[in-house]
């Protein structure tokens, strides 16, 4: 019987593809295990105003995200440790700026951004991130309409309409004044509190005898206080800065009027007490759009213990273009807003903002700017503000 000489050409052909499929295993072994030693980020997006005149603000929101970050940083999502990074952008405070900005941070499928700084700039840049899902996070905008229609927006500070509603509240709860006289300095942020007060006070009920709009001027404020004399109000609030507010009350104590004044934070400062007598000032109340704990003469150990990390990571900081002379008001609030982030997508188990959006709309966290929930626009539910009073030339913490 003659040799088969097919044999050894078929094993020759076994061990060819043997081979190949063995280095193709070798292969996708060696690009799988490239893959997951390749490290895993969130992108998350700091626009702000990094340039001119409100650097600091800019630079401020930086520092206590980086804080944050370190503190943070490396995230177990999905199975695998992420590295949190802060990719800023300036807007320059500019709202066209900010657009463009906004579609930037789109295109490096950012997982979500922290600011913008001020309201046009928020404004402009909210429905970008808008229509592709990236929640915004802004730590001190405080414009009411912002938030109108725009599901991805949240707000870690008190806005304008609650702080009004708070100065509303504070008046009728607390005071229960039989008179109340309210008067702005006819200034446009002076005019747009006292409308939007008098609009509260409308709604809430709250009655009020008259209202004045009385421009800075020694020969007016005459005039003022000679016809306060003769509506004898028992209350007065008026919205103005703190050497508007000292003049007046000294020209109304002159007259024989026995009242009380309430004001708000531009009103509110230790200079007031070195420009009038220190009896005319007693009793003066501030309403600040401050929680407790953040608020003048705080002893709250967060907040101290916060101030205190901030200045030594920022000491530590090695950019010499950034502003270190903070913390600023709005440091907490850039700082808690790192948090809730982070912990609604540890919470979701997934960077997508598709996934983690429900659990950032459901935070309840209580932080260093106080308790942290947000209601359908996206804005703080409940956020406080602190009352201060003048006692013996110095301001104190209201309790009654």
């Amino acid at each position: 019987m003659g040799e088969n000489k097919s044999i050894p050409y078929f094993n020759k052909y076994r061990a060819i593809v043997i081979f190949f499929l063995l280095s193709v295993i070798l292969i996708m072994t060696i690009n799988f295990s490239a893959c997951d030693s390749q490290e895993k980020i969130i992108k998350i997006g700091n626009q702000a105003v990094l340039s001119g005149g409100d650097k600091f603000y800019g630079d401020d929101q930086l520092i206590s995200l980086k804080l944050a970050v370190s503190e943070l940083s490396p995230v177990r999502v999905g199975g695998f440790d992420y590295r949190i990074e802060v990719i800023s952008k300036d807007d320059e405070g500019n709202a066209e700026r900010a657009f463009l900005i906004a579609q930037e941070f789109v295109e490096e499928r950012v997982a979500a951004v922290i600011g913008p700084t001020f309201n046009g700039t928020t404004k402009a840049s909210v429905p970008v991130y808008a229509e592709f899902n990236i929640p915004v996070i802004t730590p001190s905008a405080q414009g009411n309409d912002i938030s109108r229609g725009m599901p991805n927006f949240y707000r870690m500070i008190i806005n304008n309409s609650q702080k009004i509603e708070n100065i509303a509240d504070f008046i009728d709860q607390k005071l229960r004044p039989e008179k109340l006289v309210i008067i702005d300095n006819t200034e446009e942020y002076s005019v747009k509190l006292v409308d939007f007060l008098v609009e509260v006070f409308g709604n809430k009920k709250i009655s009020y005898s008259k209202r004045y709009s009385v421009k800075y001027d020694s020969n007016e404020y005459n005039v003022l206080a000679e016809n306060l004399l003769i509506d004898e109000p028992d209350t007065v609030f008026f919205c103005a800065p703190y050497n508007e507010v000292a003049d007046l009350i000294s020209r109304v104590k002159k007259t024989g009027l026995k009242c009380r004044f309430i004001t708000e934070e531009a009103g509110m400062d230790d200079r007031i007490s070195g420009l009038t007598d220190k009896l005319d000032l007693e009793g003066l109340i501030a309403i600040i759009p401050e929680p407790p704990a953040l608020a003048k003469y705080t002893e709250d150990k967060s907040a101290i213990d916060f101030w205190r990390k901030y200045s030594d990571f920022a000491a530590k900081m090695k950019d010499t273009n950034i502003i270190k002379t903070g913390p600023g008001p709005f440091a907490p609030y850039s700082y808690d807003a790192m948090y809730i982030l982070i912990g609604a997508i540890k919470k979701a188990n997934s960077i997508l903002p598709e996934d983690y959006s429900s659990e950032l709309k459901a935070t309840s966290y209580n932080g260093i700017v106080g308790k942290i929930e947000f209601n359908s626009n996206g804005d703080r539910v409940n956020p406080e503000s602190t009352v201060f009073i003048m006692k013996n030339g110095d301001w104190v913490r209201f309790s009654k």
